[in-house]
This record gives structure tokens, C-alpha cells and sequence, in this order.
């Protein structure tokens, strides 16, 4: 039963390899987006402040997409690092994943990263304060909440390095 159960997990190449699937669809959308709304831009001739507004939100729905690119990158990794080969991968250090906990930390800043893009969206598209706080507000929570986990959750299963 043990070797049936440690061979079980190849079974996540699966999603190591919908993962990296995913990172290079978003990858070429978003590319793609950079070569249309140029393209529009340089078409149309427009510079007026309208243009330049729409152009910067079309610039950040594509960082957007970048990110949740890079988040889809990063849980390839882990997974295949944690669950199926113990080689050395090259990677900077601040992609160095050598638990769940640090897979968690990394997707979780990625995340954040991505809904402040998200808000920065709203916020330059919208002409409605209300509906901005209250989008605004559910973001701040998410946020708190994201970080209430990275700072108390699992802090008792590792050791601390404090002394």
C-alpha cells in the first residue's frame, strides 16, 4: 500500500503540467492584448486624455492577466517540487519553495499583488465613490484576510527561528 500511495503522486504531473498550460495561455492572451490595443492606438491616431484613460486600463487588465499568470507558474513549480521530484531546480531565491507553507505564502502575496492591480482597474474606470468603496472594501477584506492566514496559520507546525 505505501508504494501504491507514493506512486499515486505523479498523478499531480497532471496538474504540474495544467499549470504551465494555463501560465503560457494567459502568457500569449496577454501578449496579444499588448499587440491589439497597440495597434488600435496607433489606428485610431488618438491621443486625447479619453485615449490615454483607456489605454491605461487596457495596460492594467493586462498586468492582471500577467499575474494571474505567474500565479498559475508558481503552483507548477511548487507542486512539482513538493510532490514529485526532490531534484534542484534553478530558480531566484524569492521562488524558492521548500513547503506547502511557503507554496501558500508566494500564490497568497501573488494574489494580493493581483487585486491591488484589480482595484487600480476600478478605481480609474469608475465614476461611481459607492460602488468603488464598497468593491474597494471587499478587496481590503480579502487582503486582511489573506494576510491573517500567512501571519497565524501554520506558525505553530514550524519552529521558530527566533531564539
Amino acid at each position: 500500500m505505501e508504494r501504491f500511495l507514493a506512486a499515486c503522486r505523479f498523478l499531480l504531473v497532471i496538474p504540474v503540467i495544467g499549470c504551465v498550460l494555463l501560465t503560457a495561455g494567459v502568457v500569449i492572451m496577454g501578449i496579444g492584448r499588448i499587440v491589439t490595443a497597440g495597434a488600435q492606438l496607433l489606428q485610431s491616431g488618438d491621443f486625447s486624455a479619453k485615449a490615454s484613460k483607456t489605454m491605461s486600463l487596457a495596460v492594467i487588465e493586462i498586468i492582471d492577466l500577467f499575474l494571474v499568470g505567474t500565479v498559475a507558474y508558481i503552483a507548477a513549480i511548487g507542486i512539482y517540487k513538493l510532490f514529485i521530484s526532490n531534484a534542484e531546480i534553478e530558480l531566484p531565491m524569492r521562488l524558492q519553495i521548500n513547503s506547502l507553507k511557503d507554496l501558500e505564502d508566494k500564490i497568497i502575496g501573488v494574489i494580493v499583488a493581483a487585486l491591488a492591480v484589480a482595484f487600480l482597474g476600478q478605481a480609474a474606470g469608475s465614476s461611481e465613490p459607492a460602488a468603488l468603496l464598497n468593491y474597494g472594501g471587499g478587496i481590503a477584506l480579502v487582503i486582511a484576510a489573506l494576510g491573517f492566514f500567512v501571519r497565524h496559520v501554520g506558525t505553530e507546525r514550524e519552529p521558530s527561528d527566533e531564539g
